[in-house]
């Protein structure tokens, strides 16, 4: 027991013990990984995600700077050559660095954005570019980052006279692209869409071989305002597209009728007609209005809130009389369908 006691004061008095002071912390950003560069008409777009940790794995708290890094190489057969870290490293060249408010305006949730011009046109013969980025915090610069390398090529031409449509299926993108023959067909077309909130757009929404002009925007939301705009696709690997075919706004509200429900039939029952049908196909389906015409007068309608169900039944009715009805489907917005064509059956 008692050698249990002298340790354990052993160990308390070891813990009051200061020992040499430990060196600061280098903050030291983590090198980016996803460095991206593709050609959209005269300009090359930079895109990267926003240093967030250090090297070490701690939280980072912004960055002071980001430098792009540019080395040239001549093409080979119009592809960009293999360039190792080790000659990147030696040769590559600062182009241009982002601070302050040129860095917050590149900055956009926890990405980076920015625009390299090329001068047109091209030199001859075609040269690769290889980029490669470097962050910097409290003077401490990051390793560089993945190595991208391009070939700029003459840019596409643009298509033209874009227009939009709002269906009930989403909202219809069409544009015009003429190519002289079947062969000069671009490799596509490439669609964007913004909020018409929101300052830039993000990836393509979609994308159409290149002898399509229309696509249908299936995912567009009803009560949004979108912005839309289309480029020419030159190349898919690296991404080569041309200069915005412009840009067009549409307020999309739904004002598209539901589709009628099928197979509406009317069944004779004692004193009364049954009538059943299938559900109409609509998503925002609130209910159906049915109506019924006695002889000798016209439609009116029976029900003052809507059938929710796929049945009816109308009671009351005298025996051995023939009467018609008609159902029409109605939206969450109010939006009505037309009336069906008449079915008929004779209470019992």
């Amino acid at each position: 027991m008692m050698l249990l006691v002298l340790a354990a004061s052993f160990v308390a008095g070891g813990c009051g013990r200061k020992g040499d002071p430990l060196p600061p912390l280098r903050v030291i950003p983590a090198p980016t990984r996803d460095l991206r560069v593709f050609q959209q008409g005269g300009i090359l777009m930079v895109q990267m995600t926003y240093p967030a940790t250090t090297t070490s794995g701690a939280a980072l708290g912004g960055v002071d700077s980001v430098q792009l890094w540019q080395l040239t190489r001549p093409s080979i057969d119009g592809e960009a050559p293999q360039v190792e870290a080790a000659e990147f490293d030696a040769a590559a060249e600062p182009l241009l660095e982002l601070r302050g408010a040129e860095l917050a305006a590149a900055t956009s949730g926890d990405r980076l954005q920015f625009q390299l011009p090329l001068t047109l046109p091209l030199p001859d013969p075609d040269q690769a570019l290889v980029f490669g980025v470097r962050t910097t915090k409290a003077q401490h610069s990051s390793p560089v980052s993945n190595r991208v390398a391009i070939v700029p090529r003459q840019p596409p031409e643009p298509p033209s006279a874009l227009t939009l449509e709002g269906t009930a299926q989403g909202i219809r993108v069409g544009w015009t692209f003429d190519a002289p023959t079947e062969e000069d067909e671009p490799e596509g077309f490439q669609i964007y869409r913004r909020d018409a909130r929101v300052r830039g757009y993000g990836e393509p929404v979609g994308s159409m071989p290149g002898d399509k002009r229309t696509w249908l925007d299936r995912s567009a939301q009803f009560g949004q305002r979108y912005i839309y705009t289309v480029r020419t696709l030159a190349t898919k690997v690296p991404p080569i597209r041309s200069a915005e075919a412009g840009e067009r706004e549409i307020d999309f509200q739904d004002r598209f009728a539901p589709p009628l429900p099928a197979r509406f039939v009317a069944l004779g029952e004692r004193n009364a007609v049954r009538l059943r049908w299938e559900r109409s196909r609509a998503d925002d389906l609130a209910g159906y209005v049915i109506y019924r015409r006695d002889p000798g007068r016209d439609f009116r309608r029976l029900n003052d809130d809507l059938v929710t169900g796929i049945e009816f039944i109308d009671r009351g009715l005298a025996s051995g009389v023939k009467f018609e009805y008609r159902i029409q489907a109605v939206d969450r917005q109010g939006n009505e369908s037309a009336r069906s064509q008449p079915v008929s059956a004779t209470a019992r």
